[in-house]
């Protein structure tokens, strides 16, 4: 007779809620100097600036009563934009003396592109920490090509029908390639929900254009004649790029909110960290996009002095809106040594600011 073998019954899982614990006048202490320190310097204390206010909310951001930290140097981030800065003018240069030469810096832009993407994730995710352990990125070149470059021009040749495809590739390639110690993500993320996504937002984009058409003929019954307008008249110039400008600007960030939050919510709720934590994501695209446009029409108005508490507003409802369920015990992941390698991918990377993620 076969003998029983008994199992120890699986712990329920536990909820651990982010928490932003920063403060819009905290932060506007460290941005101010950050500001004033940069125009000084003309510019070579951003490299600093970006450190400092990296650590402010990384270091605000709770998990499980354990902060996040960030590890960047401020030396090698101005070296990458010293160094990126040559490619710039460089490119610049060509333009205005050998403008045949121009195709030369496309070609390299395009076989660089996935290069600068990998070293931007990978120096990100190794100055990022928790609970003393780093975060990696371990994506390759030739697949970081495929989902930023092919599939962009397959998006193209079918009339993006197959963006939200694309994106889901780019999506999961990010994910996908990130690791917590010696843990890896691993994202499946369903192709329908992200079809549906782009669908709603043309549907907003036509209905924010048709918005646009009744504002132009409301505009013309309060007496804004278009027909006659002088470029030679500032003031009657400036009314129509304002309301133009204006419509605009809220059309776009209305739609790329939109469709950001949606894509943020299904990515990460399709995500697990070592078959073991699972991320729950409840953001709100309304409430997103009402936080960005006020934070923009606050930060015009008070002429920038508002954007302190503006990134304070939008961390503390990602955090309020973001968590992580799993185990209690979160200390048996091990942090595995990374291996040194050359640092002017990152460091080009990081001059761009290139931000790369969902």
């Amino acid at each position: 007779m076969d003998a029983k073998v008994e199992t120890a019954p699986q712990a329920p899982a536990i909820r651990h809620q982010l928490r932003f614990e920063g403060s819009g006048g905290e932060y506007f202490k460290i941005w101010i100097v950050n500001l004033a320190l940069t125009i000084v310097t003309l510019g070579i204390f951003s490299a600093w600036a970006k450190v400092r206010s990296k650590r402010y909310f990384y270091g605000n951001t709770w998990l499980a009563d354990h902060n996040f930290d960030y590890h960047g140097a401020p030396l090698r981030i101005l070296l990458g934009r010293l160094i990126a800065l040559g490619f710039v003018l460089g490119y610049t240069a060509t333009i205005h003396f050998v403008p045949l030469m121009t195709f030369a810096w496309v070609i390299f832009f395009m076989f660089a592109s996935p290069w600068l993407v990998n070293a931007a994730l990978r120096f990100n995710a190794r100055n990022t920490s928790y609970r003393n352990i780093r975060f990696n990125f371990e994506g390759g070149y030739w697949e970081a090509f495929a989902v930023y470059f092919l599939w962009g021009i397959l998006a193209v040749i079918t009339l993006l029908t197959t963006y939200p495809l694309a994106r889901r590739a780019r999506d999961q390639y990010n994910i996908n390639n990130h690791t917590y110690g010696s843990r890896y993500f691993e994202a499946k993320i369903p192709g329908w929900p992200i079809y549906k996504t782009y669908l709603l937002a043309g549907l907003m984009f036509i209905g924010g254009v048709i918005a646009l058409g009744i504002i132009l003929a409301l505009a013309g019954v309060a007496g804004m004649d278009f027909k006659s307008m002088n470029p030679k008249q500032p003031l009657t110039m400036l009314r129509f790029m304002l309301l133009f400008g204006g419509a605009y600007m809220v059309l776009f960030l209305t739609l790329t909110t939109f469709i950001g939050t949606r894509v943020f919510n299904l990515a990460l709720s399709h995500t697990v960290l070592g078959d073991r934590f699972h991320f729950e994501p409840s953001l709100s695209p309304g409430r997103m996009i009402w936080l960005i446009i006020s934070n923009l029409v606050l930060t015009i108005v008070t002429l920038g002095l508002f954007y302190p508490w503006a990134a304070v507003r939008i961390a503390r409802y990602r955090c309020e809106h973001f968590a992580v369920s799993g185990p209690d015990e979160m200390d048996d992941f091990v942090s595995e040594s990374v291996p040194a390698q050359g640092a002017i991918g990152e460091e080009v990377a990081s001059f761009f600011d290139i931000d790369i993620g969902l």
